[in-house]
């Protein structure tokens, strides 16, 4: 029998606005890196792959190693039928025609420019980062 994930409320108190940790991200903009894994998820909205790149850098210092990757979420859709895929003019599907694979299984290995900005064409696509793993 699969878990329910329940709610429950709470009283936090006194909320507001805190500083957290930053990261500058800007100095992997533009550089290359290889696709590392690409996984198959189902979360509240449907089933999505996640793209993540190899290690970026890793920062030491802290209580662990905090490794530094590049990742990308594209949704899949499913049919009347029931089969799971993606459509030729959806950023999957744009994503992979630009990466010349009929799968995207067969992403692992393929070398990306990371970017910022994401565009119809998916000549530019934007890649978020990770912080772990």
């Amino acid at each position: 029998m699969e878990e329910q994930k329940t709610m429950k409320p709470v009283e936090l108190g006194e909320t507001g606005e805190i500083e957290l940790p930053t990261i500058d991200v800007t100095k992997y903009i533009g550089k290359k890196a290889k696709i590392a894994s690409v996984t198959e998820n189902e979360g509240n909205y449907g089933y999505f792959i996640k793209v993540e790149t190899e290690v970026l850098d890793t920062i030491t210092g802290g209580k662990e190693d905090v490794n530094i990757k590049a990742s990308r979420i594209f949704g899949l859709q499913q049919n009347s039928a029931g089969k799971i895929g993606w459509g030729k003019d959806t950023n999957l599907g744009l994503f992979l025609a630009k990466m010349k694979v009929g799968h995207y299984n067969e992403l692992v290995g393929k070398e990306v420019i990371i970017q910022t900005i994401t565009n119809k064409k998916m000549e530019e696509i934007t890649w978020l980062f990770n912080l772990g793993g």
